[in-house]
């Protein structure tokens, strides 16, 4: 099993580089065809409508668009021209969260930027990151909008908890999981009340990756309610240095709403790593 497409996200804010090199990474890593999607939304249809002046309005917005487009495209192939990869740019129009959802059935892995609320420029549709992570059905590789990453897979840390989303997220992961220097499955075990009635033991995870060949270290730490079990997560990943988390996300919708589960919810917000999320 390897990655044979990747699929990364392009808009206009100033951390799309850091997405941009770690998706040439993995893709030169799993001599992998890099497409480069262009998504920054669409035209507000009630300026359209109502404005007087919604033809200058929508005028004005392709041309933005067209902007930002031929920017990310100079970036894309700045990155990739010199490389021995299959690359595509796709720049479709009026793309959105749907458009990624689409795309990404062509795709084995989906690379995503962390929302960032101080960068007024990156596309920052409601909820986006959290439709393409519980509805494209692929792994999705979300990456911080703070600090660097050269790169991603080489120390990481495995969060488990027994659940059909922590199995669904260890096998999207093998890839990068057999190629791991070290790898630590980590679980917060909870009180009887709160445990999944499902739910298998870390080792069950240890003994799955070693029918693939990947050895895998068990660590525990302490139980707490979704939140805290989120930050304990992020301060393990801390201590051991990892460069990349692997989860799996949990959430569900209702009433035309995603509601995520605590953990999930916050690894999207205060993440401090890359992370790799299955649902």
């Amino acid at each position: 099993m390897h990655y044979a497409t990747v699929l990364v996200h392009l808009d206009a804010s100033r951390r799309v580089y850091q997405r941009l090199h770690l998706a040439v990474h993995l893709a030169l890593e799993f001599n992998a065809k890099l497409i480069g999607l262009l998504v920054v939304g669409k035209p507000d249809p009630t300026a359209m409508r109502y404005l007087v002046d919604g033809d200058r309005y929508l005028a004005s917005y392709t041309e933005w668009q067209h902007q930002v487009g031929e920017r990310a495209r100079l970036e894309f192939v700045g990155a990739t021209d010199k490389l021995a990869i299959n690359t595509e740019f796709r720049a479709p129009s009026w793309a959105t969260a749907a458009t990624v959802l689409t795309e990404a059935h062509r795709s084995d892995l989906v690379i995503l930027g962390q929302h960032d609320p101080t960068d007024d420029a990156a596309y920052a549709e409601r909820q986006f990151i959290e439709s393409v992570v519980l509805q494209c059905g692929r792994p999705v590789l979300v990456v911080p909008y703070a600090g660097w990453f050269p790169s991603v897979g080489k120390n990481v840390m495995v969060a488990w908890n027994g659940t059909s989303e922590s199995a669904r997220a260890i096998r999207d992961a093998l890839p990068l999981l057999q190629r791991a220097n070290n790898i630590d499955v980590v679980s917060c075990p909870q009180p009887d009340a709160l445990s999944e009635p499902s739910g298998s033991p870390p080792q069950y995870a240890a003994d799955w990756l070693g029918s693939h060949g990947v050895t895998a270290h068990l660590r525990t730490c302490p139980a707490g309610n979704g939140n805290e079990t989120g930050e304990m997560l992020l301060s393990e990943a801390a201590n051991r240095n990892a460069d990349l988390i692997v989860m799996g996300a949990y959430g569900h919708s209702r009433t035309r709403e995603l509601v995520l589960g605590g953990v999930t919810r916050t690894l999207l917000r205060s993440m401090t790593v890359p992370v790799l999320m299955s649902h």
